[in-house]
């Protein structure tokens, strides 16, 4: 007798969401709703975390959600966004490692067309 084997594959909600993004787009009711709410759940997180980085982590983290699901632009507005958080709060080294990240995200687009 043969085992049928499954594997479940369990998605975190980032990976979810931008999973729905590819295959909905934001035009989704679905796809909108689960992103406003990951959204609110990302902000209440950040307003009760006593990290000064948290601000600038959530927009990273954004940022990159959006860039995996293919919206370039989404992603970089959150990225500037995070970078001018760094560049105001004399975080001199995230400030370094974000130019880096959205240097490196510019170059790999670039090397795609």
């Amino acid at each position: 007798m043969e085992k049928e084997q499954k594997f479940e594959t369990k998605e975190n909600p980032e990976q979810q969401l931008v999973r729905l993004l590819k295959e909905k787009r934001t035009e989704d009711p679905e796809t909108k709703e689960f992103l406003d709410s990951w959204t609110r759940e990302q902000e209440q997180m950040v307003e009760k975390s006593t990290d000064p980085e948290a601000p600038i982590q959530f927009n990273l983290r954004r940022a990159r959600l959006y860039f995996e699901a293919g919206y370039v632009e989404e992603a970089f507005e959150n990225f500037e966004s995070a970078r001018m958080q760094a560049w105001n709060e004399q975080r001199n080294e995230l400030y370094q490692a974000i130019m880096k990240e959205m240097d490196e995200l510019e170059d790999s687009i670039e090397k795609q067309k």
